[in-house]
């Protein structure tokens, strides 16, 4: 019996400790280019409770003066987002 939520799929063994690792170096490698960010709430500029960062052409945003939205740069570095 498992404790995960209604809808969630666990995988188990689905890629092997190699393979988690080189995926991890991956999305490190990519974070170099793309820095975590805190991104603030619409209209108020309140910073979100999380650090983000995206990967490939389009990335997720929001920010006080621009409100949620997808943008093909990072909103510190001005940098596209690396590819996925």
């Amino acid at each position: 019996m498992s404790n995960f939520p209604p809808g969630f799929v666990h995988h188990q063994g689905f890629f092997s400790e190699a393979e988690q690792r080189d995926l991890i170096d991956q999305v490190m490698a990519a974070e170099k280019l793309a820095p975590f960010y805190v991104p603030t709430m619409p209209r108020s500029g309140t910073p979100m409770s999380v650090m983000m960062t995206n990967m490939g052409p389009l990335g997720w945003l929001t920010d006080k003066d621009n409100g949620y939205r997808y943008q093909e740069t990072h909103p510190e570095t001005h940098e596209p987002w690396p590819e996925i």
